[in-house]
Formats: structure tokens, sequence, C-alpha cells
């Protein structure tokens, strides 16, 4: 999972998002300012000393934006920041056999509009390919799409509860009796109930267009119409598909919104989507839009498809004899200082014993000290030869860069 981090970072960086830290550990009052009652309740909390209730982050979207509204209050916007780390929660739907996960995430904060929407949703794309991933889905959808649909579809108060609540959970079935017990049957109507079937390439975008009759859905369809034109502008016009019926936390988004999968797998990978009135609750109102990406997710998948950790590739092992060990040490510590990764042995060893140790290590090449000024080299490949220790050392220099 390391290694999976590091290159999903590295693809950050690659975009301009500057890596924060931010605390596991946070009072229990800051971050309730971001998260809603049936959120406060998944978390997990304890008592400090001084009788503090704190609590373990559930997400670290809400630590980012505190950090934003504080420490980087006079930093100029927009910010592209990137973290990772690990989240716990009581949510026996986001974690079915354990408490604890580990995201990497990005916010790009102080950035509205498309093309912010597509630069995220790009680099996203863009994070999956990075983690080694070859098979996944993206789906691409707007909060707003929805709230229009439920404003204009005439619905009793207690009833649009229902219709939200259902859809939030794909209870379709629940869906379809609560919309048949109403008499009303406006276009908006007809809409919801067609609402999971949603979901396509964007040829979806003017069906819907040609359904909806209310002008907050349409303006939802016209800024997924544009984000798919930048998507392609990015080279990724094919790779996401729309998914109008999407619904997660309806208070939280405010915009375009996107989940990534993977095969056999019924939880996202990837999420996130536009979140605009969450820096105004720490007190720098802001525009901001982000995503995480569940490494542990990834790792499942990665090893069902037959991946495994690559072993770091030791650039020598360094043996000797009882002569040659205070040389030995110096050797190997010229040698990192070079920046190659060496091992130098914890006891003697003769050349023929020493062969089987650096072969058992993996190393490129050993280097077996018996003395002073007398070093044998013996590469992977080749015949061994002795040589002084500056010959060593420039030897492997050229032969590490070539290797890299």
């Amino acid at each position: 999972m390391r290694a999976t981090q590091e290159a999903v970072l590295a693809e950050m960086r690659r975009w301009g998002y500057r890596l924060v830290v931010t605390p596991t550990l946070e009072r229990l009052d800051v971050l309730a300012l971001g998260l809603d009652g049936e959120q406060r309740r998944r978390l997990i909390k304890l008592t400090d000393g001084d009788g503090s209730v704190l609590a373990l982050v559930g997400e670290r979207t809400i630590p980012v934006a505190r950090l934003v509204a504080g420490k980087l209050r006079s930093a100029p916007l927009p910010l592209r920041l990137c973290y990772t780390g690990p989240v716990l929660t009581n949510d026996p739907g986001r974690f079915v056999r354990r408490r604890e996960a580990h995201q990497v995430g990005a916010e790009l904060v102080g950035a509205s509009g498309p093309v912010a929407d597509a630069e995220v949703i790009a680099m996203a794309v863009r994070c999956l390919d990075a983690a080694g991933l070859r098979r996944y889905q993206v789906d691409v959808g707007h909060a707003e799409f929805f709230r229009g649909l439920l404003d204009s579809s005439e619905l009793p108060a207690a009833l649009k509860s229902g219709v939200e609540a259902a859809l939030g959970r794909r209870d379709f079935v629940a869906l379809a009796e609560l919309l048949e017990s109403t008499s009303l049957r406006n276009a908006e109507h007809e809409l919801l109930l067609r609402f999971p079937a949603l979901r396509g390439g964007a040829e979806i975008l003017e069906a819907a267009g040609a359904l909806v009759r209310n002008r907050r859905s349409e303006r939802a369809l016209q800024e997924l119409d544009r984000v798919h034109e930048l998507l392609r502008a990015h080279g990724l016009g094919d790779a996401v598909s729309f998914d109008l019926g999407a619904i997660r936390d309806f208070d939280y988004y405010t915009g375009v919104i996107f989940e990534g999968y993977g095969p056999d797998v019924g939880r996202p990978l990837v999420l996130g989507g536009r979140y605009d009135r969450l820096l105004a609750r720490f007190g720098r109102p802001a525009p901001a839009t982000g995503f995480m990406v569940h490494l542990d997710l990834v790792g499942e998948v990665l090893w069902r498809e037959g991946w495994s950790p690559a072993l770091t590739r030791l650039d020598a092992g360094v043996a000797w004899t009882p002569a040659g060990l205070e040389a030995a040490l110096r050797l190997g510590a010229r040698l990192r200082l070079f920046g190659m990764r060496a091992v130098v042995d914890t006891r003697s060893r003769g050349l023929e014993e020493a062969r089987g140790w650096a072969q058992a290590l993996k190393a490129r090449n050993l280097l077996h000290v018996d003395g002073e000024a007398g070093v044998v080299w013996a590469p992977a490949e080749g015949p061994p030869i002795r040589l002084a220790p500056d010959e060593v050392v420039e030897r492997l220099t050229h032969t590490a860069e070539a290797s890299r």
C-alpha cells in the first residue's frame, strides 16, 4: 500500500498540489462544524484529561478546510493541497471488516466552475492509473440536478424527505411506492421514477435535458456538458460516464460529484465533488472541490488482479572478512552518499559464502572487502574483479545510473 500511496501522491504533485499534514485526532466541536448529526454520531470519541471531548477523524476534508481557514488564511487562493492518512469511523457501510482505513486526497480551494471541476476529475482518473489500476469506471453527476427535480415535483414536504432518503440508500422499490402514492404526474415526477436509470455517456445529458422543466436542473446539465468538453481536452472524454441518479451527502455537496469503481467492488475506490459551503463554516468562505482515494480498496483490487509489491532492489551487498570490517563500513557509507542502496553484512564471510548471501538479498553487486585496500567486485553477471575502493564507487555509480 505504501508504494501505491507514493505513486498517487507523485501524480498529485505533477498537477501542482502541495502535501499538507492534518491531525488524526481533533476536538469534537471543531469537526462538528462540517458534519451533520448522523455523521457526528458515527465518529469514534474519547475524553481528554481536562474533560474535552475529542474525536478521531472519519474523513480529512474537514481538517483541510480548518487548515485553510486557520494557518493558511493569508495564503492566496486558489490553493492546491493534497494529504494522506488514516480515517476511523463506526459506519459499517464504509468499512465492513474494520474501523480504520487509509486515504489519499486532494482539495482545490478557491476555484469555482467547470474548469476546476474538470481538473479534479481528470486528476482523479490519472491517480487511478498511477495506482496501477487498468479496469475502473468513473461516474460523474451533479447534486443540483436532483434538487431541481425535487423542488419542481410538487411533492408534499414530508414525502420529499422520504424520496431523498430512498434514493440515498438506492432503495428503488421504496422510491416507486412513495411516488405511486401520489396523484401527481408532471414531467419531473415521471423523471424521478426513471432517476436511477439515468446513466450512460454524454447522450444521457441530452436525453435528460429534453425531460426537465426547471432551471436548476437545466443549469446542472449545462455544467456537466461543459465539464465533459473539458475532460475531452484533458484526453479523458471516453474515460468517464454520467450518473444523474447519484445521491451522496445531500447537504454536503453543492455541484459536480463523481465516484470511481473497480471490478467486483461494491464501494467506490475514489469519490469527490464540489462543496462550496464548507469553508464558510470555518470563517473563510470560498468555493472548493476535491476527492479522496480509498487506498485499502485499491489494494484489494490490485491484489485480486495478481499485483504484488516490487521488492526494493539493492545496488550492493557489502561482505567482509575480519581484516576488512572497517573498510567495508566506510565503503557502504560512501555508496549511500552517492544515492545507492547498500547493505553491509553483520558478520564476516568468505567470498563463496558471501555470494549466496548477496543472492538471497537480490543485490545487483557483491562487494567483498578483505582488507583496507582490497575489494572484490562480483557483479550479478560477469567474473569477479579486484579493485581499489575508489574504483568500485566510480563503477557502481555509473552502473546504478544506467539501470534507473
